[in-house]
């Protein structure tokens, strides 16, 4: 497998620009103390390239014994696809870094960092036979596991289990059907099932505009674990975009089912038995649900969830929900293109909000949890009006301890 390593230092000029966006991007951020935090503590970075006309969709980024790695989508010249790219940051965000994958597409999350062998996975797409690969890399970024998923097309989403293997969500375009599915991290088919999208028409082309304008409006795919041998997915089953329980038995466990790809259910995050915190979505509105119940074991409509639009976030926002403390904190677009982060308490009523950035737009990609029980924010704002670029935002703890109750 080919390897290209990019320059991805700024010019003096951009790092002049970046500069000012920096100290004018942290005195402006809500929510900070009267004692400001060190470098070391919290952080925002915008990454320039030296590139003018490149394009980047962050995916997902995590922490390393002596850094961050951040996994991106990037711009290719000759693919609709967008292709892989890995960065790789210092403690304090700092660019070190990168390296891009020459031979793969579409890069999905989640990422996860195997601390045995210190590299970290992700999921890909081979470009021509549209097969799911795991790729794992050292902190070097220099590939050490490269393993192509046989029979299983277009990969949509993938997540950690309690076991250390991988889930991962795929969708097979001649069946016809959503797959569910666990890979060890040599590659290895540990189990899983399909599902049928239903006799309706094939959503191909859905998933391939979600490829390629994921900005636009983008699928909530993700999947997940409620508890070992317990897994859930989000995605197209029985004619709809359907939250689907599944233990890999032939028939699911049970189906929130939603409406085409119109209404939904947008992140989950198991909180104790069938209780969740849950992000939807009605059309254009949005809600979040600190805690409700789902029918794990039965079938019910994600309409009958709709409490109301919450007006302030923008329609057809990513949301993803983390646990951080005794919080369960929701990130999220609003209409101004800020980052929101709501923080609900054990009781479901509001502990804090947070918001990232002001003057320039923002979009949101991922939000993980740091071992110095920071929180890191992943997305894009734009380097003088026009250049979107990557933005990696630390609060940390003290920060966050600044803006809830």
């Amino acid at each position: 497998m080919s390897t290209k390593k990019i320059k991805y230092q700024t010019s003096k000029s951009s790092a002049s620009v970046i500069g000012v966006l920096f100290l004018l991007f942290m005195s402006l951020i809500s929510g900070c103390s009267d004692d400001e935090p060190s470098l070391s503590e919290s952080f925002f970075k915008i990454y320039d390239d030296s590139n003018f006309d490149v394009s980047y969709r962050p995916i997902d980024v995590v922490e390393t014994v002596d850094g961050y790695i951040i996994l991106t989508g990037t711009e290719l010249s000759n693919s609709d696809f967008m292709g892989v790219r890995l960065i790789k940051i210092d403690e304090e965000g700092n660019y070190e870094f990168d390296n891009e994958l020459d031979d793969y597409v579409v890069p999905i999350g989640e990422m996860y960092l195997n601390e045995t062998d210190s590299n970290s996975y992700f999921f890909a797409m081979n470009p021509t036979s549209l097969e799911a690969v795991l790729i794992g890399v050292n902190p070097q970024l220099e590939v050490e596991v490269e393993s192509l998923i046989g029979g299983l097309n277009y990969p949509l989403s993938s997540s950690i289990t309690s076991s250390g293997s991988l889930l991962l969500q795929s969708y097979d375009p001649i069946t016809l059907e959503t797959e569910i599915s666990e890979i060890g991290l040599d590659g290895s088919f540990l189990g899983g099932n399909s599902y049928t999208i239903g006799p309706g028409s094939d959503v191909e082309e859905e998933i391939i505009n979600h490829y390629l304008n994921a900005s636009e409006r983008p699928l909530p795919f993700f999947c997940g674990e409620v508890s070992p041998g317990n897994y859930y997915f989000n995605g197209f089953y029985n004619y709809s975009f359907s939250l689907v329980f599944t233990n890999f038995s032939d028939s699911p466990s049970g189906v929130v089912q939603g409406q085409s790809s119109n209404a939904g259910i947008r992140g989950v995050m198991p909180l104790s038995g069938s209780e969740f915190a849950v992000a939807g979505f009605q059309f254009d509105d949005n809600y979040q649900l600190p805690s409700t119940t789902l029918s794990i074991g039965g079938i019910t409509s994600s309409a009958d969830l709709y409490p109301g639009n919450m007006a302030e976030l923008k329609p057809y926002t990513p949301t993803k929900i983390i646990s951080y403390d005794t919080y369960s904190v929701f990130g999220s677009e609003t209409k101004g293109r800020q980052i929101l982060l709501n923080f609900y308490a054990s009781d479901g009523s509001v502990a804090g909000t947070h918001r990232v950035g002001y003057l320039n737009p923002f979009t949101f990609s991922s939000m993980k949890v740091g071992s110095d029980n920071s929180i890191l924010i992943l997305g894009t704002t734009f380097v003088a009006g026009r250049f979107e670029r990557i933005a990696l935002t630390k609060i940390s703890a003290g920060e966050i301890s600044g803006f809830t109750n």
